[in-house]
């Protein structure tokens, strides 16, 4: 697959491999595969999100649920806004944290529907890490609040908040954190890793690392499915595990004193997840909207993305006293929250190319070929103790009341 760019691209390719090859020098010749993702995707200046590269819309890698509809945060608000309401009720102070912002889309989305309902909060928090993101999200948003001044303010963080009352959102924030890949060898659960190929010679730098069966993964770090059913796995076999996303889970989590944490991501319960048919995992590379199996292809320049496994960062929210309100796949929580009134209500059937164009952006984000089933929307809450109106608020929030799916075998 040629789809090299320029040679400034390549300069840039060769800079961060540099810095990659620098450290794996340090750690004795080798990296755990999360170790080697952190650096593709968030090494200073160099890495995928923090470089000054396009990655939304028709010219970027990839197209997020906020940038194909403005349907998507209207339904959003539809779910946050009795919970925003809850609090503003009781003149208790509250705010939207949403991670990893995108182009600010989705804020800006949110934000105008609330205002319709009279359900803004008092802040809405932006904690974004690539600093390419923050500028165009302040830009977007500082137009848009220029052409409509709500009384609210948009506060860009960089950290989680010790103690938060009222919405946390995450689209897509997930795939992005760092996995370690880990591959069965002689009846144990061993750490891939990557080496420096001596005898690289490829421009696109596919062969300028190689793999490496690494050291044993403690087990206390290995989801229990893994232990449980070595056996089913031949040697070879290659998946992911997500220390990373549980420990991240853990501080949102812990974070929160009361509220309602929504995210939105691709993936599957552990039990498909971890099928003996997936035997090469689920993680891959992502330039200008191919899909790559190859994780050395460009570095910097592709996205490296992995699955959600839900299963385990469910059981890491119940621990931490989160309660599960929402398990479904993205389609059917958008039906049930009614995005197909939003769609009837906002669209001009006698427009027939406004209409046509709007009915395939809709299909998009529900239908099963699309972003619809593999897509999936998780939501927790937590609550003050005895605070039974707010426990009973969010068992009856839009999109939360239809039968969930399974998230345990």
């Amino acid at each position: 697959m040629d789809i090299l760019t320029s040679s400034e691209a390549l300069e840039h390719c060769q800079l961060l491999s540099n810095l990659i090859d620098e450290e794996i020098e340090k750690h004795g010749g080798k990296l755990h595969f999360s170790q080697f993702m952190e650096f593709i995707l968030y090494s200073p200046h160099y890495g995928y999100y923090t470089s000054g590269s396009f990655k939304f819309g028709a010219k970027g890698d990839f197209i997020t649920a906020p940038e194909i509809s403005p349907l998507f945060g209207a339904t959003i608000a539809q779910t946050i806004g009795p919970v925003l309401h809850y609090f503003l009720e009781k003149n208790q102070p509250c705010s939207i944290l949403e991670f990893g912002a995108g182009s600010g889309k989705l804020c800006q989305d949110i934000l105008m529907n609330l205002h319709q309902n009279n359900q803004l909060p008092g802040k809405y928090l932006i904690l974004e890490v690539s600093p390419e993101l923050r500028d165009r999200q302040k830009k977007l948003l500082g137009r848009f609040l220029k052409d409509h001044p709500y009384p609210i303010e948009i506060e860009w963080v960089s950290k989680i908040p010790d103690q938060f009352d009222g919405v946390v959102l995450a689209n897509e924030v997930l795939d992005a954190i760092p996995v370690d890949l880990v591959i069965k060898q002689n009846a144990h659960w061993h750490y891939r890793c990557v080496s420096k190929c001596l005898k690289a010679s490829s421009p696109s730098f596919s062969d300028h690392w190689q793999w490496l069966v690494g050291e044993r993964v403690p087990m206390d770090l290995l989801p229990s499915y893994l232990v449980e059913s070595i056996n089913l796995y031949p040697d070879g076999y290659i998946t992911e595990i997500h220390p990373q996303s549980n420990a991240w889970l853990r501080a949102v989590a812990n974070s929160i004193r009361q509220g309602l944490f929504v995210t939105f991501d691709y993936g599957f319960p552990e039990k498909e997840y971890y099928h003996v048919q997936r035997h090469q995992g689920t993680h891959m590379a992502h330039h200008r909207h191919h899909a790559i199996p190859d994780m050395f292809y460009l570095p910097g320049l592709c996205d490296i993305t992995s699955h959600v496994e839900w299963t385990s960062l469910n059981r890491t929210a119940l621990r931490c006293g989160m309660s599960l309100m929402n398990y479904q796949s993205q389609g059917a929580y958008l039906l049930h929250a009614g995005i197909g009134g939003l769609f009837l209500s906002t669209t001009d059937p006698t427009n027939a190319k406004d209409y046509a164009i709007a009915a395939n952006s809709f299909q998009k984000l529900i239908s099963e070929a699309e972003m619809g089933e593999l897509f999936k929307t998780i939501a927790w809450s937590r609550n003050l103790p005895g605070s039974i109106d707010f426990e009973n608020l969010c068992a009856t929030l839009p999109g939360f009341t239809d039968k969930q799916r399974l998230l345990e075998a």
